[in-house]
């Protein structure tokens, strides 16, 4: 038997050997990673000039959502080395910051979505409001 021969042969009795709950949680791993992919190619298909004619809000947005991704990267690659990533501190003080900004973010978008005073028409109403008739009269009858 040849050493390729005898290579093919160990590799397709380990992969017999791989319990069914592994194959279950690598299909969802897969899955996930697929989905994350597909969900990050149209920002990585654009190119520089593209991606900087976008609102300041959608920048920002898409720089959380790398963050996240990044962060949620390096957990899987931790969880594969088999250590405990909330137990790595690094981690979870980028975790932190990414959550300050996912924050500070949502905040902005709220304040820009809250209606806003017109100015213009608010100082109308209050000078209709006080408006006297009597001492407009009075007025026009000064000017004349």
């Amino acid at each position: 038997m040849s050493e390729s021969a005898s290579t093919a042969a160990g590799k397709s009795s380990e992969t017999a050997t791989i319990p069914p709950e592994v194959v279950a949680k690598l299909k969802i791993f897969n899955d996930a990673l697929t989905a994350l992919e597909d969900a990050l190619e149209p920002h990585l298909n654009s190119n520089f000039e593209e991606h900087m004619d976008r609102d300041p809000t959608e920048l920002a947005r898409i720089d959380v959502m790398s963050l996240f991704s990044v962060n949620s990267l390096a957990w899987s690659l931790l969880a594969l080395k088999g250590q405990d990533p909330r137990k790595n501190e690094a981690l979870q003080a980028e975790l932190e910051r990414t959550k300050t900004y996912a924050s500070r973010l949502q905040t902005e978008e709220s304040r820009r979505e809250q209606v806003g005073v017109n100015q213009k028409v608010a100082k109308a109403l209050i000078r209709n409001a006080v408006f006297d008739a009597k001492e407009y009269a009075e007025k026009k009858n000064n000017k004349e």
